[in-house]
């Protein structure tokens, strides 16, 4: 059995009454292809990053089984970022920016594989 998983891979800021973040990985298809690996590979990855996402993490998903062959890299272009505050309950936000850049262009792909 595998999963194809079909989300974002970028970068966020989040605020929290507990602390702050400038920026790091996040998207959610980053990290629902982080949880399926643990309980199925292959998970195939259909996503897209620009030049700035580091190469560590996609080593790292690669090391958990995930296939990246759907996600396409753009070089001239930055990942998608998004960045939120959180209130006291943790589960209601609010969007402080949204840059979409790559994510403006994602057609997605999915491999024959």
């Amino acid at each position: 059995m595998s999963v194809i998983v079909v989300g974002t891979m970028a970068f966020d800021a989040i605020e929290t009454p507990f602390g702050k973040t400038d920026q790091i990985v996040g998207g959610s298809g980053t990290y629902v292809a982080y949880a399926a690996s643990n309980f199925v590979t292959p998970v195939q990855q259909v996503s897209i990053v620009g030049y700035d996402f580091p190469q560590e993490e996609m080593n790292e998903l690669k090391s958990r089984g995930v296939q990246l062959e759907g996600v396409e890299v753009v070089k001239d272009k930055k990942s998608f970022f998004w960045s939120g505050r959180y209130h006291m309950d943790m589960n209601s936000r609010d969007t402080l920016i949204t840059d979409l850049n790559v994510l403006a262009d994602f057609n997605p792909q999915i491999p024959d594989s």
